[in-house]
């Protein structure tokens, strides 16, 4: 009987997470930059008043 789910070995399992903790650390980064890039335009508006 085959079942459907997938043998990871640990190596596989060990790649798993760590891309998942590479993308959550580039969310995080794409989310400090975004909020960077907000402030900076709130301060090149202010400046144009």
């Amino acid at each position: 009987m085959q079942t459907s789910e997938r043998q990871y070995t640990p190596e596989q399992s060990n790649k798993n997470n760590y891309d998942a903790i590479s993308l959550e650390q580039q969310l995080a980064q794409a989310r400090e930059e975004i909020a960077d890039l907000k402030l900076q335009i709130i301060w090149l508006e202010r400046s144009y008043e």
